[in-house]
């Protein structure tokens, strides 16, 4: 009616002038009044306008997630004749492979069932992959080469018994995480040297039969959660919302980096946009979220050292670490040195590596102390007396960190 108001300019007008009106003409007038001319209803919809918009501001900053609910009556599911999609057969129902054992009758045929007899402990197939999982994670291949593919195709264990073994003994001990780790890192397989001779490597290159200790690189996540537990900066508190450390900032989508704790959280909680994922770890071959990855490659390349040495989050750890022991130690750098690398490398260093850190220290302790504005571009401006001190013991850490015992299971 307003917009044919607007148009006609005097339907409205002609409206009033009648002495009797149809129910739709007086609602017409009535809503133009209401809208046009009642301040009261004009300040309603205002006050339901900002409501929407908050209740929308209050939606949005909840966290969605997909949610998927049991049907109240299962939807049937037929046997595909050459699999075309229009040409079905025998119906069939939610079961389980018959090579496995059976799903208890009383369990439900729903997820929750499926998760009940996956766990089972009759259950041959869940531990045996979850143990793996965490051999391949410890000792850098898995019992079975081929972790995405247990079946036929894929590469039989190389230790069946001792898969089999692990396997019972995870589910015997109530699935323990932490009781499985402490009994492969303390075996007289993983504490065996990475150092063989040249004969004992030729008989097993690619060391299927685990003749020599581990000598893979760390992952992105634990080399960067060790440099921040060793220098004391790691916030290890479990649970809450993902955090964006300093390097979302150098994404193909930078994002806004946090402040205070949420820079020191563990990896796992850092934000990860899957099309733009963080540098630092795609540079030491984190996997991309676009398909999932049972197994990671490693590369050697230069980029690699150039994020170690300067990335933000390494450098500033090691200024975390020098400062700590340099309040600790005072002028001993031996002592100094020789905390930080064992702190980092699990092993006292030698008396030759300890030489060769103790002049590091000196060489750059004296080219900080000649050139101020070096070693405020390093460590930033600090009420210290002694700054070139302090940017010493920082290079001086950074270097161990980069170590390649610092870097890998050894």
């Amino acid at each position: 009616m307003e917009a044919r108001h607007l148009y006609h300019d005097k339907v409205l007008h002609q409206l009033r002038g009648k002495k009797r009106l149809t129910d739709w003409e007086r609602n017409q007038l009535r809503q133009w009044f209401l809208l046009a001319h009642h301040p009261a209803s004009s300040k309603a919809r205002q006050d339901l306008a900002v409501a929407r918009k908050n209740q929308n501001v209050a939606m949005d900053a909840i966290p969605a997630i997909t949610i998927m609910r049991e049907q109240t009556k299962p939807r049937p599911a037929y046997i595909l004749k050459r699999g075309v999609y229009d040409q079905r057969g025998e119906e069939v129902t939610a079961n389980t492979p018959a090579f496995l054992p059976p799903m208890p009758t009383d369990a439900p045929r729903n997820r929750l069932g499926l998760a009940r007899w996956l766990t089972a402990p009759e259950h041959p197939l869940t531990a045996r992959v979850t143990v793996n999982r965490y051999w391949q994670m410890i000792f850098g291949k898995g019992l079975v080469l081929t972790p995405e593919d247990f079946g036929n195709q894929g590469q039989p264990p190389t230790h069946p018994e001792l898969l089999d073994w692990l396997a019972r003994d995870f589910i015997n001990h109530g699935w323990n995480v932490r009781r499985l780790l402490r009994q492969m890192v303390l075996s007289a397989t993983y504490r065996q040297s990475a150092v063989v001779s040249a004969e004992t490597r030729s008989k097993d290159l690619e060391n299927y039969w685990f003749s020599r200790g581990p000598n893979q690189r760390l992952s992105a996540e634990m080399i960067r959660d060790n440099v921040l537990a060793t220098s004391g900066q790691l916030v290890n508190r479990i649970g809450g919302p993902p955090v964006k450390p300093y390097d979302v900032a150098l994404a193909y989508t930078p994002l806004p980096v946090d402040e205070g704790d949420k820079l020191y959280r563990r990896s796992l909680y850092t934000f990860w946009k899957r099309t733009s994922p963080s540098p630092v770890m795609m540079t030491m071959n984190a996997s991309k979220r676009e398909v999932c990855r049972l197994s990671r490659e490693v590369t050697s390349s230069p980029l690699q050292a150039l994020v170690l040495l300067n990335g933000p989050q390494f450098t500033e750890a090691a200024q975390a670490m020098a400062e700590r022991l340099l309040k600790k130690h005072g002028d001993n750098i031996d002592a100094i040195a020789s905390e930080s690398f064992r702190r980092l490398t699990s092993r006292r260093p030698t008396g030759r590596e300890l030489k060769i850190l103790r002049q590091l220290y000196e060489e750059q302790r004296a080219e900080f102390k000649a050139d101020p504005n070096l070693t405020t571009e390093l460590i930033g401006k600090t009420e210290t007396k002694s700054p070139a001190r302090i940017a010493a013991a920082t290079i001086l850490v950074n270097s161990i960190m980069n170590l390649d015992e610092s870097l890998k299971h050894q």
